[in-house]
């Protein structure tokens, strides 16, 4: 066809009417956006949406992809870079995870610097406010000193196991959340050691470097089965859905929360010490943010919105956690050993009734987010029994 002869026809008021006599009558898409073969997270299309799914990049034999294998197709070693053997549980459609915080990288890099000058900013006031003086030595010199240094070691091991995880994730939202959960596990750490730091800055007889801390973590009963937990993860687990299902749905969930909240952030305040539970409560947000990434992911897509592998998959999550509860109750038993070395004993706080129900409130609210949706039963009674046998 020539070109007069194509012009012709577009102005061609028979021409025009034959085309518009063969649009139907109802668009054949009516969602009014860029990615229509998206399902949508939200009422509304959002920006995290937008951006993560321009395109459904990973090879063609991972359901929900829209690529042919553009990609890695072998790490060194033989192992896939996108490869549904790389976990046992099954997807429809990979593509269908949302992270409920919505974060993407710009969202993540602001939140991160929010964070950093709110810190700063406590920091400094934190010093010049005279609140050090406060501080009960004994706590600051060998809680602190070296049981919360140990902590940062617990902290950077979880980091570190996040690295399998994200280039095995099976798509770029996977990846995504799973990279910043990581990373938010290696700044939780980085904040211990700056508190840490500015408290050596402020009582010269307080060493900040981890010597001491890094001799309880590697020999110290008290956190042996927790380095061992970490260890284990790290090196031994190359199911990437099992590590986060152990890290975020177990272990951190019940021996985290329990460090972090119910001794460090809580304990702080009875010592003098106003300065621990403000690091802690950003250690918190970064928690609920995985946890929800996590349920958003076990619970929502691979079981509740999961019409076909269901049952496979809850199967395997039940698996995962009779395998990995008793080592974490062994974890959280043996700190409770540290509860001897706290300076100050108060009544309904460090005796035996106040530290069971910090154990229980721990345990209760895992069991409630995790073991009940995926029908785990377990004997609650024996599980704190067994942890409590280490106070």
């Amino acid at each position: 066809m020539s070109s007069t002869t194509f012009t012709r026809a577009m102005v061609d008021p028979q021409r025009q009417a034959e085309i518009q006599a063969l649009i139907p009558a109802e668009p054949l898409e009516k969602k009014r956006d860029h990615i229509p073969f998206a399902k949508r997270g939200w009422r509304r299309l959002t920006e995290y949406e937008a951006v993560m799914l321009h395109a459904q990049n990973s090879v063609d034999m991972v359901p929900g992809s829209q690529e042919v294998g553009e990609v890695v197709q072998k790490w060194p070693g033989g192992r896939p870079n996108y490869g549904i053997e790389s976990t046992a549980v099954l997807s429809s459609n990979w593509f269908y995870f949302r992270d409920p915080s919505k974060r993407w990288f710009m969202p993540y890099v602001k939140q991160k610097t929010e964070e950093g000058q709110t810190a700063e900013r406590f920091l400094k006031s934190w010093a010049d406010s005279g609140d050090s003086a406060m501080m009960n030595a004994a706590w600051r010199d060998e809680i602190l000193g070296r049981h919360y240094g140990a902590f940062i070691y617990n902290e950077y091991g979880l980091f570190s196991a996040h690295s399998s995880t994200v280039y095995c994730a099976l798509s770029d939202l996977l990846k995504t959340w799973v990279s910043q959960a990581g990373f938010d596990k290696n700044d939780a750490a980085q904040m211990i050691q700056m508190e840490r730091l500015l408290i050596g800055k402020i009582f010269d007889d307080f060493d900040p470097s981890l010597t001491a801390a890094k001799q309880a973590w590697t020999e110290d009963a008290l956190w042996k089965p927790a380095r061992e937990f970490i260890e284990h993860i790290w090196m031994d687990v190359y199911d990437w859905v099992e590590q986060l299902w152990a890290i975020h749905g177990i272990y951190d969930h019940i021996f985290g929360q329990f460090v972090r909240r119910e001794f460090f952030q809580r304990l702080a305040g009875i010592h003098g010490d106003t300065l621990t539970p403000f690091i802690q409560t950003q250690a918190l947000t970064y928690h609920t943010q995985a946890s929800e990434g996590l349920r958003a992911l076990c619970v929502k897509m691979l079981l509740e919105e999961e019409s076909v592998f269901f049952n496979h998959n809850r199967r395997y999550l039940q698996a995962w956690t009779e395998r990995y509860l008793p080592k974490t109750v062994n974890a959280l038993k043996s700190f409770l050993g540290i509860y001897k070395q706290v300076p100050i004993k108060m009544e309904g706080v460090t005796c035996r009734a106040g530290v069971q129900a910090a154990v229980e409130r721990v345990v209760d609210d895992w069991a409630e987010r995790f073991a009940k949706p995926i029908s785990f039963k377990f004997d609650r009674a024996a599980v704190i029994g067994e942890i409590m046998s280490g106070y």
